[in-house]
């Protein structure tokens, strides 16, 4: 019986620090985005881009995926449990619908470009980091407009 109950304050424990967060809304799960999560994505994608290096697309598309599957964007995990130690900051309490949204464009995006690699694709790979730039700014910027237009 203690085992039991031992094992449940330790699933309990888990998953109030590890899985469960607020859903927020989306525009303050941007404010957190920009943060840690977004630059340091955007940073690995174009250079896994620019450097046609199909692994790192790879591993990216799969913390993209995890950032879809998970309450909060893996990178998000790292900031909590690290970032925060380091320079003293607030946690990320949360992510919004956002995050799915993102880390979909993401995911579909690394995968288009690692069969662009793969076949060979004669195409301008320092224009797709440009691009993937824009769509990202994009979206950060529907996202953080999105809620000013409904709260007032």
């Amino acid at each position: 019986m203690k085992t039991e109950d031992l094992l449940g304050k330790i699933k309990e424990r888990f998953f109030s620090k590890w899985i469960a967060c607020r859903l927020i809304s989306d525009k303050k799960s941007v404010q957190y985005g920009i943060r840690f999560s977004y630059p340091v994505q955007i940073l690995l994608v174009i250079t896994g881009i620019l450097l046609g290096n199909s692994f790192i697309l790879i591993i990216v598309a799969l913390i993209a995926f995890l950032g879809i599957k998970l309450p909060l964007h893996p990178f998000d995990y790292i900031y909590n449990f690290g970032v925060t130690m380091l320079i003293g900051t607030n946690l990320i309490p949360g992510r919004g619908s956002e995050l799915k949204v993102n880390s979909f464009v993401v995911m579909v995006f690394n995968i288009v470009v690692v069969a662009l690699i793969t076949l060979e694709v004669p195409i301008n790979y320092g224009v797709l980091a440009i691009i993937y730039a824009l769509i990202s700014l994009f979206f950060i910027c529907i996202f953080l407009l999105k809620d000013s237009s409904h709260t007032e």
